[in-house]
């Protein structure tokens, strides 16, 4: 059996789908006589590189040709169509890698054509030549024989020599619209007599990704089944993807926050066999066609022959609810999903962790899941005011009404104008005005220290080494005392610009004004003179810097 793609390849430039610029620019070459020596075309697999290319050599020795198309009925476009052409020299630049074989080609080229008016050379994926073989035809190409024409063809262009492409005239094909190829497929299907779906059809446009050869092949290896009517779940069951609709119930998931819905339906489709890597372009699919939708109150006219009436309805709606940079967002998280579904070890968890990443980039909330209990402060704070509960948390407080804030939660006045002591060794820099009106205790505060190192180190980078060995040692009427290990982190933390920044911390993370003092543990109160080796602050730096010390 003939494979489709190869039965029904271009034979006339009239044929080609698609690709119209280049079409339009080499017919008018030939139409006016003005063909060149040497042409390159680079662009996906399946998009039609190698047929053109045979197309345009047909034409330019066609002996009976009607202006820019070949007539398919003279002795050398017979010659072309049975393969035995000896003016027509295709080569596979993958099995003739080497400078010998471009060589060898080089001792031909002197030879004039048997029958045509040139000598044409076809070398497909030229970019697998090495750099002999390019030095080699590198000559060649900038002083050809007047009767000897080059076409290259390429899926890498970035691999094949500046050299090389400044000498030919190249032409960037790229890929087929979803609506050309079904297109094609429709006229295919009716020659063949193939009953085949519309949503069949669509399935099989998209699976190719833009490759005509692709979708023609995909189309063979269905047909092949011998079922009386290909339907869109025969061909979902062989490529491996899902409906319109799967896609649809999926994004709703996503967009009312159904987090557990989203990952069972994901495992649902993983126990039916489907491929995470062709559902997650097929997902991607469905969400640049409703970004499409979201752009414009009428349906797109990109999408008028390739969506019925029922997939219209569903976008249409979808539209009114989400924004475009929304969709936008989403469609970046597939991408990445999408290149680590090659190396995921899990085949599906690469989408499932999409799906998380999408729910909470939409800022959407389980109407399913139980509500979360209210935020509580960062810690539990013991009111002096008895009318208030003795733990009522911050959170809370901010929904007290204003006549019962005055009374229950002490105010707290905008941040006070901090008076400085002389910094010393023993004592830091205190705030004039501390918050008397709660009590905070060690527990309390070391249960956020974590946090509040935190936030210190995103204001302030620099204070990353002093506070790896900062500790709470104490809090006594809300001054909190801090112990370093090493006099020099001791000496960074009572910088002035550093004490702001802790005590910046200390208010964003405990909505508090505490004061702060700054001690060296006396096992770190030693000054002996020791080696540079095991110098602390050496140390850190090497191991921060990924460096050794040499003596």
């Amino acid at each position: 059996m003939t494979t489709l793609y190869r039965k029904y390849r271009p034979k006339t430039f009239a044929d080609v789908v698609g690709q119209t610029h280049i079409v339009t620019t080499l017919t008018n070459a030939l139409t006016s006589d003005k063909v060149g020596q040497a042409y390159l075309f680079t662009g996906p697999r399946g998009t039609g590189k190698t047929t053109l290319a045979r197309i345009f050599a047909k034409a330019i020795n066609c002996l009976d040709r009607k202006k820019s198309e070949p007539c398919g009925k003279c002795a050398h476009c017979v010659q072309m169509e049975e393969g035995r052409s000896l003016d027509i020299i295709e080569i596979d630049a993958a099995s003739h890698t080497g400078v010998d074989n471009i060589r060898e080609l080089r001792e031909t080229i002197a030879l004039p054509p048997t029958l045509g008016k040139r000598k044409i050379y076809i070398i497909d994926e030229v970019h697998m030549l090495s750099i002999g073989a390019f030095n080699a035809l590198l000559k060649t190409l900038e002083e050809p024989p007047s009767h000897v024409m080059f076409i290259l063809a390429t899926t890498a262009l970035h691999k094949v020599p500046d050299t090389i492409v400044s000498r030919c005239q190249r032409f960037d094909l790229g890929r087929f619209p979803v609506a050309s190829i079904i297109e094609k497929l429709e006229r295919i299907a009716k020659e063949e007599k193939i009953s085949i779906e519309p949503g069949a059809l669509n399935q099989i446009a998209l699976a190719s990704e833009g490759g005509m050869r692709d979708a023609e092949s995909l189309l063979t290896q269905i047909y092949s089944l011998e079922v009386k009517k290909i339907t869109e779940d025969i061909v979902i069951d062989v490529l491996g993807t899902a409906k319109h609709e799967t896609y649809a119930e999926l994004f709703r998931d996503i967009q009312s926050g159904h987090l557990l819905d989203a990952l069972t339906h994901v495992r649902k489709l993983g126990d039916e066999g489907r491929d995470f890597r062709v559902l997650v372009t097929g997902f991607m699919h469905f969400l640049r066609d409703l970004l499409l939708f979201t752009a414009t109150t009428e349906v797109p006219s990109l999408l008028r022959s390739t969506l019925t009436k029922e997939q219209v309805d569903t976008f249409t709606a979808l539209s009114k609810e989400i924004q475009s940079l929304d969709v936008v967002k989403l469609l970046e998280i597939l991408v990445a999903a999408q290149k680590e579904s090659s190396q995921a070890v899990i085949p599906e968890l690469p989408l499932e962790i999409a799906l998380v990443r999408m729910i909470d980039t939409l800022g959407t909330k389980s109407a399913s899941s139980p509500t979360p209990p209210a935020p509580k402060s960062p810690v539990a704070i013991e009111k002096k005011t008895p009318v208030a509960p003795k733990t009522t948390p911050v959170a809370e407080a901010e929904f007290i009404e204003a006549s019962q804030t005055a009374k229950e939660v002490p105010k707290i006045s905008p941040a006070p104008v901090i008076k400085e002591t002389p910094i010393t060794q023993e004592a830091a820099m205190i705030p004039e005005v501390i918050d008397d009106a709660v009590s905070l205790t060690l527990a309390q505060f070391s249960e956020n220290w974590t946090q509040i190192q935190r936030v210190a180190k995103d204001l302030n980078a620099s204070l990353t080494l002093a506070l790896s060995t900062a500790i709470p040692k104490s809090v006594e009427k809300n001054v909190v005392t801090i112990g370093v290990k090493y006099p020099f982190h001791k000496e960074r933390l009572m910088d002035k610009a550093n004490q702001l920044t802790l005590l910046e911390a200390f208010d964003r993370i405990l909505g508090l004004k505490l004061g702060l003092k700054i001690e060296l543990e006396e096992e770190g109160a030693k000054t002996e003179e020791v080696p540079a080796s095991e110098n602390p602050l050496i140390s850190q730096a090497l191991n921060l810097l990924g460096g050794t010390m040499t003596t």
